[in-house]
């Protein structure tokens, strides 16, 4: 079952504003050892939203506390761990929480939205990653028929 009070992952290209990261960040600091799970996962949350990667590191890292020390947190915790590691641009990681939500729920729509923005950047980095390929084998190829023809000219 979905939750419609949790956000697309759309949602997560618009950071907070550093005043409502700093609220979530007080909180979490003034708790100190005794910090309390939702408190926890907030700032987490607000973290993975920064455009921060030091920031994003930080609320993988919480969620991945939380996940495994608190099992009755995991569902909540494998959304926002797969789209703490797409917008890290950890395309394997995202796909791997993500895959383990949407087998316990196969309708949820923010898991199937954000498995279609991963596939999309899995492509695109994809194609990228051919061109930047071609364009190297292409040059390589060049230079070394420059060196060919240049060692043919002085025998």
């Amino acid at each position: 079952m979905a939750s419609a009070n949790l956000p697309y992952a759309v949602d997560a290209e618009s950071p907070l504003k550093d005043s409502e990261l700093a609220v979530l960040r007080k909180q979490y600091e003034s708790e100190g050892s005794f910090v309390g799970v939702q408190t926890k996962f907030n700032y987490a949350w607000g973290l993975i939203k920064s455009n921060r990667r030091s920031e994003q590191q930080l609320g993988v890292r919480l969620l991945t506390e939380i996940f495994r020390d608190h099992i009755e947190r995991r569902r909540e915790c494998l959304y926002y761990l797969a789209l703490g590691h797409y917008r890290l641009g950890n395309y394997a990681e995202a796909r791997k929480y993500n895959e383990i939500l949407l087998e316990n729920e196969p309708g949820n729509t923010q898991a199937l939205c954000l498995r279609g923005l991963v596939d999309d950047k899995v492509a695109k980095e994809g194609i990228i990653g051919v061109a930047i390929v071609s364009g190297v084998a292409l040059t390589a190829g060049l230079v070394g028929s420059m060196l060919w023809k240049g060692l043919s000219r002085t025998r």
